[in-house]
């Protein structure tokens, strides 16, 4: 019973993180990111902005979860 319940409360917490995502990601509205460069903007609508975030997130995780070593390892 314990381990239905666990599977319940993450296929909720699943449910409600896609359903986030996807408003976030059909949302066309855009977004000014004015950067540290002197006179430079970047424009980018609120879902290209999310997915880039999530993308570099998921990137330096593996990053971090492999070890420089282990991706070495993997190339040679």
């Amino acid at each position: 019973m314990r381990n239905l319940y666990r599977i319940l409360v993450i296929l909720a917490v699943v449910a409600v993180f896609f359903i986030a995502f996807l408003f976030v990601t059909s949302n066309r509205d855009l977004v000014i990111l004015d950067l540290l460069v002197d006179q430079w903007h970047w424009e980018v609508s609120l879902g290209v902005l999310v997915i880039g975030v999530l993308a570099i997130g998921l990137f330096a995780g593996l990053l971090a979860g492999i070890g420089l070593r282990g991706l070495k390892s993997l190339f040679s």
